[in-house]
């Protein structure tokens, strides 16, 4: 089975810009071969731009604002002290 990952489709569209093939073309040898799992339209000739103006890296560029994750004794601490003290909780289990 094909690896059809993010990083692994930008590595593909990064190699066909390379080879001189257009957004057009790409997005459609991509979706022959990938599928439902194929990027969108969009973001292949978004990824595209991006090759054409310089870009080396097909990984995401750090972005700013709040963290997705953010995992620290001190938050781990304040969210027991809340579930366990505060609102007076035994025991916490997810069904």
């Amino acid at each position: 089975m094909i690896d059809s990952s993010i990083s692994a489709q930008r590595a593909v569209i990064e190699f066909l810009r390379a080879e001189r093939e257009y957004a057009s073309q790409i997005y459609r040898k991509m979706k022959e071969v990938y599928g439902e799992q194929c990027l969108a339209r969009c973001t292949i000739f978004r990824w595209c731009q991006r090759y054409e103006a310089g870009r080396v890296n097909i990984k995401d560029l750090p972005r700013s604002g709040q963290a997705h994750v953010v995992t620290n004794s001190t938050t781990i601490s304040a969210v027991h002290h809340i579930i366990y003290k505060k609102l007076g909780y035994g025991k916490v289990c997810a069904h």
